[in-house]
């Protein structure tokens, strides 16, 4: 059964209009989530550098995101809660963020001298509580929202993440020099507060295809992994997510290395990198209103493949206005990627296992990221700046074929399930 538009079959979004409290509750949930994620990726390895660790132990705190690669493994426990009943979903995500604050107040417990694998063990919760919320998210919205809507969110997504990073690297430029337990407290405050507006998103009633195409819509994962649609979403990720991770891996090391305090990474993040994130975000989602998807991801791919290539032939060093450049333009295209990848998935998913399906294509690509982010503290550290900047040129540029290609051969946003594919 195709649910989607005329429009939506052309990969082209038909603007919808959104409750100003749906939008509000969609970006709360992922500026709550941006909070620790945001520490984790920019603080927690720039705090192991400054005390004199190699960029291969500074950029172990990374697999603190392995949650978000593996969500897909309780994904149908979530999807089974939920019931594909937007208000249960609604209540699930409400929960997971109550949660996700009070575990992060445990971090207060270690210091980061001598309790290295303990604040990896905590930040590894949280991000297990912050992973479901998102699988929860992805529910709710599969279970009230037709796919134009859906991709009409993903904007809405991107924004609030890079507003949440933006507050957290603001407070983090405040508090420098606050100690341990100051960042924490602050951590905590932030989370809880850009969490309370997720209170109003709308409790709404299922209105759309999840849990409505019975059996046949919930054939398997795999096969809906072998699917064209979703076998091109994947590669797409591999490469495309691939060079911005190597790239964006290596980022709080570079930052470190250019003589960069906690206060000014604080403030590159905040004022820059998450600021232009929000610019990228939104010009990404006015984009997708008036242009096939796929075209996009093109474009974004190559601006990506062409800005590393740029910075590698100059032979770039380990210098601050190095360090802040890099950081923009990684934070920037990273935000664009985020928004299209968002608009690629989620109109794709439905049927019984909906849920579950979204939470595959994204835990793939949160995988892809964690690898790539771990595997450029290696490069780094045994070939250079210019080479890992090349090699993520090269991988941004291979994803930008991937996306010509799929939009030659035809956009497959039209194909809600498996079974409106062609089989591999």
């Amino acid at each position: 059964m195709s649910l989607a538009s005329p429009s939506a079959a052309a990969g082209v979004a038909r603007p919808l209009p959104l409750q100003r409290s749906l939008r509000l509750g969609i970006g709360a949930v992922y500026g709550a989530a941006a909070v620790p994620l945001f520490f984790i990726y920019n603080i927690l390895p720039a705090s192991l550098r400054q005390a004199g660790q190699p960029p291969e132990v500074a950029n172990l705190v990374f697999l603190a995101y392995l949650p978000f690669a593996l969500r897909v493994a309780w994904a149908p426990v979530v999807a089974r809660i939920g019931r594909e009943q937007a208000p249960v979903f609604r209540r699930i995500v409400l929960a997971c963020l109550a949660l996700a604050v009070a575990i992060t107040a445990s971090l207060a417990a270690f210091e980061p001298q001598g309790g290295t694998l303990g604040i990896i063990a905590v930040a590894t919760l949280a991000i297990m509580a912050i992973a479901t919320a998102a699988v929860a998210l992805d529910g709710y919205l599969l279970a009230g929202f037709p796919p134009e809507a859906r991709v009409r969110c993903a904007p809405l997504q991107g924004i609030g993440f890079a507003l949440g990073g933006l507050v957290m690297g603001a407070g983090i430029m405040l508090c420098d020099g606050a100690g341990w337990s100051g960042i924490i407290l602050l951590l905590v405050l932030i989370t809880a507060g850009l969490a309370l507006p997720a209170l109003l998103l709308p409790g709404g009633e299922t209105a759309t295809d999840q849990g409505r195409n019975g059996p046949e819509a919930a054939s398997g994962l795999w096969r809906f992994l072998r699917s064209v649609p979703a076998r091109r979403r994947l590669a797409f990720s591999l490469l495309g997510h691939g060079g911005l991770g190597l790239a964006g891996g290596m980022l709080p090391v570079l930052q470190v290395d250019a003589g960069l305090s906690l206060g000014q990474i604080g403030l590159v993040a905040a004022i820059g990198a998450n600021g232009v994130g929000v610019i990228a975000s939104w010009a990404t989602g006015l984009v997708l209103r008036g242009s096939e998807v796929w075209r996009v991801a093109l474009l974004v791919s190559l601006c990506s493949a062409f800005c590393f290539a740029g910075f590698a032939v100059t032979g770039v060093r380990a210098e601050p206005a190095v360090a802040i450049a890099l950081s923009l333009a990684v934070m920037a295209l990273g935000y664009a990627f985020f928004v299209v990848f968002r608009a690629l998935v989620l109109p794709i998913c439905a049927g019984d296992g909906g849920t579950t399906q979204a939470a595959a294509l994204s835990s793939i690509d949160a995988l892809v990221a964690t690898v790539s982010a771990i595997a450029s503290g290696f490069v780094l550290g045994r070939g250079g700046l210019p080479l890992l900047l090349g090699l993520a040129a090269g991988f941004c540029a291979a994803g930008a074929l991937v996306a010509w290609r799929a939009r030659r051969r035809g956009d497959d946003l039209h194909s809600s399930s498996p079974h409106g594919a062609r089989p591999s």
